[in-house]
């Protein structure tokens, strides 16, 4: 009796399926092929790269990895693209005010700093770059200098770069903000039109000294419908 019970789980093991490799399971990764592809059609390039992370972590042996791979370098590069786009937005800081005669808009951006790894001291922005829209003063941009004390003009004249473009031309007036000193960009619209189509602004005053003042600004994140609705 025992050796014809042996025999039967033998008979039914051997009718068991064998367990499938998760690295070679086909239908698994075509599963999150499926995902994949579907968060790529849909533009969803974050939740695309992830997915195809875990189809090359779980099934990288299947034809549904191989066929991931031909399309995933691209994938990462508009998820980062994606990521990049996020932290340029969140470097924007927009307010709303009650000002004499209605509400003040303000949009300001702090100047690009150089980040050192090994350095525990966290590097200060330069200046500050504001676009303001007040009810009674117009509208204007502006740059709140870091700097004690200005030297320049009048009138104060600064090379404006946007991208890799030639150097433009504005005159600036000097102000005082109370705290330190503040440049005024007096061909604002001029200034604002070419900013909105730019992802880097360049800002080079004269020559104070033996230090010609520079400050970068990283604008691709301005969202004009934030600044300009009232």
């Amino acid at each position: 009796m025992k050796r014809w019970t042996l025999a039967l789980l033998v008979a039914l093991a051997a009718c068991q399926p064998a367990e499938v490799d998760p690295a070679f399971d086909e239908a698994s990764g075509a599963e999150l092929l499926a995902v994949y592809e579907a968060a790529r059609a849909d533009g969803d390039f974050e939740i695309a790269e992830a997915r195809g992370d875990e189809l090359r972590q779980r099934h990288g042996e299947t034809q549904a990895a191989a066929t991931m791979r031909r399309s995933i370098d691209d994938v990462r590069a508009q998820a980062e693209k994606m990521r990049d786009n996020r932290r340029l937005i969140g470097l924007w800081e927009y307010q709303k005010i009650p000002a004499a005669g209605g509400i003040q808009n303000t949009a300001a951006l702090y100047s690009r700093v150089e980040v050192d790894p090994e350095s525990e001291v966290k590097a200060q922005p330069d200046a500050r770059l504001i676009l303001r829209r007040h009810p009674e003063w117009g509208e204007s941009a502006y740059l709140v200098l870091a700097q004690q004390s200005l030297q320049c003009g009048p009138p104060c004249v600064m090379q404006i770069r946007f991208d890799d473009g030639e150097p433009q031309r504005y005159t600036g007036d000097p102000a005082d903000t109370g705290t330190g000193p503040a440049l005024f960009i007096e061909d604002r619209d001029r200034f604002l039109a070419a900013m909105t189509e730019a992802e880097r602004v360049r800002i080079e005053l004269p020559r104070s000294g033996h230090l010609v003042p520079v400050f970068e600004f990283e604008v691709g994140g301005f969202v004009p419908r934030r600044h300009l609705q009232d």
